[in-house]
């Protein structure tokens, strides 16, 4: 294996590793890391799309001898390349965790948050926010009717508690027998902020 093979395959497995495994690096171990890591990726992609390039132009200069090996390199960045870009096999890591079965939103003016109780039983919420602000809270959950019990294994995120109501197409938090709004409105994300 030729040295500019090896780079070749180092980079594009590194570029649509990270991609692929966004799931349990945004996790584990998350929060400042995750700018790192993304930063990794935008490198690795410039680093592709040059060394793609590059590449192109070294077949056009030995054109005489062209060999089905010259293209391998080629061929193995640009397609690891697309596959990183566009997921043509739907790989998603994210199924590891469960289906989502039910999901609510909060879009503050500087922050945004996901709030996710999966079939498994597990609940998350993905907090993010200006600053590269990025965290996780995450534990188990039991659900009665309108109401959710939350045990979280990390701290406890602001304006919650360990007893959500749902109250028409809005979360609110039970706190001193009183309900004091989360901001948690029940679906998806509609980008209001």
């Amino acid at each position: 294996m030729t040295r500019n093979l090896k780079i070749s395959l180092i980079i594009s497995i590194l570029f649509v590793g990270l991609i692929r495994f966004r799931p349990i690096w945004e996790r584990n171990p998350g929060g400042d890391w995750n700018i790192l890591f993304f930063l990794g990726i935008a490198v690795l992609f410039f680093w592709l799309i040059v060394k793609i390039i590059i590449e192109i132009i070294r077949l056009i200069k030995q054109r005489k001898g062209l060999t089905f090996n010259l293209f391998i390199p080629t061929l193995i960045m640009t397609v690891l390349l697309i596959d990183g870009m566009f997921n043509p096999l739907k790989i998603n890591l994210e199924k590891i965790y469960g289906q989502v079965d039910f999901r609510a939103c909060y879009e503050g003016t500087q922050n945004q948050a996901t709030f996710e109780l999966r079939e498994t039983g597990k609940f998350e919420i993905h907090w993010t926010g200006v600053f590269f602000y990025d965290e996780f809270f995450m534990g188990e959950y039991k659900k009665n009717g309108d109401t959710i019990f939350l045990d979280f294994e990390t701290e406890i995120p602001r304006d919650l508690s360990d007893t959500l109501i749902i109250d028409g197409d809005y979360i609110y938090s039970l706190k001193s027998d009183s309900l004091i709004s989360t901001y948690f409105y029940l679906g998806h994300c509609k980008g209001l902020n």
